[in-house]
This record gives C-alpha cells, sequence and structure tokens, in this order.
C-alpha cells in the first residue's frame, strides 16, 4: 500500500467537488478513493509535500513545505486471524527526511482505525478521512490548537465510532488502546493485547494483537460476515500531528473472499 503525505487534505476539501472532481465518483458511484487513487497516491503526495498545487481547484494544501520530506511510502501490509484474535503487521523502510524533532520522544508512530463494519458514514469510501476535518489544529481553517480528529453524528452506542490503536516506539512509551467519536481519546479501549515494533535491517516492523471481542469503551467487536473500513497514518522521524503518512480508505474481513474488490483485504485463519 502507498502512504501519502496528505498535507491539509479535509474530508470537507476531499468531499467538495470545485477541489476535488471525483466527488460524483464517490458521491453516487459509491467508488472508493482506493480504486483511483492506488496507481497515483505517489505523485499526489510528491506534489502535496513540495507546496504544489493539486485537485480541480489548483490547490496549495502545504502552505509550509517540510524540508527533503519525501511524499510518499510503501508498506507491505498482513493480516491473520485465529479463534480469539487477530493480528495486524507493516512493514516499510523509513525514508530520509531531516532535522526537526516536533515529537522527540517517538521516532516512528503507527495509528491504526477502523470502524464497526459499515459504522461510520463514508468510510468504505474513504476510510480514516471521516475522522479529519478543516477545523482541526494545524489545519487552515483551526481556531483551537488543541482540537483533534473526531466523527460527526458520532455515536458510541450504536457503534458510530472508529476503533484506535497504536504503537509508539519511544523508550518507556505505551501504546494506546482508545476510540475517535466526538473527539479523539487515546485510552479506554480494553482489545489490544500488545502492540510492537523494532528494526529489522533497514526496515520498520510493527505489529498489533488484538482480541476479536470487544472488551472495553470504544472497542469494535469483529465477527464473521461483516466488512471493516480501515485506515492507518505513520509518523515517521520524530514528527506530530498532520505531518504524516496516511492510507487511502481499506476494508477487510474474516475468510471472506471479495475479489472483485481491489482495496479489500481477506483475513484469513
Amino acid at each position: 500500500m502507498k502512504l501519502m503525505y496528505p498535507g491539509q487534505a479535509s474530508l470537507e476539501w476531499v468531499m467538495n467537488k470545485p477541489d476535488h472532481s471525483a466527488v460524483p465518483d464517490i458521491v453516487d458511484k459509491k467508488r472508493a478513493c482506493a480504486k483511483c487513487h492506488e496507481g497515483d497516491a505517489n505523485e499526489i503526495g510528491e506534489k502535496i509535500v513540495k507546496g504544489q498545487p493539486v485537485g480541480s481547484s489548483k490547490s496549495v494544501l502545504e502552505p509550509t513545505p517540510p524540508k527533503g520530506k519525501v511524499g510518499f511510502i510503501p508498506v507491505q501490509f498482513q493480516s491473520a486471524h485465529d479463534a480469539d484474535k487477530i493480528y495486524f503487521r507493516f512493514e516499510w523502510v523509513p525514508p530520509q527526511i531531516g532535522d526537526k524533532k516536533l515529537d522527540p520522544k517517538n521516532e516512528v508512530k503507527l495509528t491504526m482505525m477502523f470502524d464497526g463494519g459499515g459504522t461510520v458514514d463514508g468510510s468504505n469510501q474513504n476510510g480514516c478521512w471521516a475522522t479529519c476535518h478543516q477545523d482541526l489544529r494545524t489545519m487552515k481553517n483551526a481556531q483551537d490548537d488543541k482540537k483533534t480528529k473526531y466523527i460527526k453524528g458520532a455515536d458510541l452506542a450504536s457503534g458510530k465510532f472508529m476503533d484506535l490503536m497504536q504503537y509508539r516506539s519511544g523508550k518507556g512509551e505505551k501504546p494506546a488502546d482508545g476510540y475517535v467519536a466526538d473527539a479523539r481519546e487515546m485510552e479506554g479501549g480494553k482489545s489490544l493485547i500488545k502492540a510492537e515494533g523494532k528494526k529489522e535491517g533497514n526496515k520498520w516492523v510493527v505489529t498489533f494483537e488484538r482480541s476479536l471481542a470487544g472488551l472495553g469503551k470504544g472497542d469494535h467487536s469483529i465477527t464473521a460476515g461483516k466488512v471493516y473500513n480501515f485506515g492507518f497514518a505513520i509518523h515517521e522521524d520524530y514528527t506530530n500531528a498532520r505531518f504524516h503518512f496516511v492510507s487511502l480508505g481499506y476494508q477487510f474481513g474474516l475468510d471472506k473472499a471479495i475479489p472483485e474488490v481491489k482495496n479489500y483485504v481477506n483475513v484469513t485463519q
């Protein structure tokens, strides 16, 4: 999977036709972003990170281009499950970036979010972009420097939220097991069993081990027969906030092959 640098590309920008000509395909044809951009996500990321215009409106989505930062990174994603647990594995070669350390404790953070199987509007097309809005901190229309991700119309009781897991590489740093509803919460969950990361040669490898059962606040249960919408992001080189690499929207299900859907992952036993 290609993780791209998004700059200030909020959900509102993505879903605004004057900015993004693919809006009719997304809305009317229910076409996933990954279907259109799997081939050119790297090119778009390279333009954004350099402060070059993109989209129909020729928007500059990065007003302060980070010196030396690349526009995308390729990541190998794998998943499997057994009777009680699901496992996610991510592998990538870290790019050489720069000397600014926005988060000096953590060289790497990897965050994965997923819904309850179609419970978050639009996530079947855009993945975790459902949580990214134009009024968040470091975004163009930010008014609160502490405002983080949220979902419009979120409701924990009905499952309209994103389950969140995060690995942090810093010494002594604990993984996060939280969720995104009307705000982002980095704790409350009890389903994440283990989050580990290590460098193997010139590669980073991060793994999550999680219970299939939803055991805490903000934990979705993962069961056969459902299709879960997910996305993930990697903060590389001690960076923070929106200065990360993000995946497009993908889907997974347990022992359920859907060969006609390219952005779908069949998680087998």
